[in-house]
């Protein structure tokens, strides 16, 4: 894999399409728990309003959160993720944590 150099630096090179970026995100996002959540929610909540409104909640937060990320990574367009989003904020130390705990 080669390394591209432009007016940021050095970046890895960008070659996943819209189809392999959808699938990226829905299953970063959603994960397995969709399969095992939906019924301990609707036996807690015995009606179906109160379970569909949990979901939109919850899908909302979701949102909030990927937009929030859509933004670091305009601001911060390079390698690194959440990495180089911390080490800009916060310094190398908070960066240097944050990368060893998610190990």
């Amino acid at each position: 894999m080669s390394v591209q150099r432009d007016a940021w630096g050095e970046r890895l090179p960008r070659h996943l399409g819209l189809g392999s970026a959808v699938a990226v995100l829905v299953g970063s996002t959603i994960g397995s728990g969709i399969f095992r959540v939906p019924a301990g929610v609707a036996e807690r909540l015995h009606e179906p309003g109160p379970v569909l409104l949990a979901w939109v909640v919850g899908g909302l937060v979701a949102l909030f959160g990927a937009l929030t990320y859509a933004e670091l990574a305009a601001a911060l367009p390079r390698s690194g993720g959440v990495f180089a989003y911390i080490l800009e904020a916060f310094g190398p130390l908070p960066a240097f944590l944050f990368g060893w705990s998610e190990l």
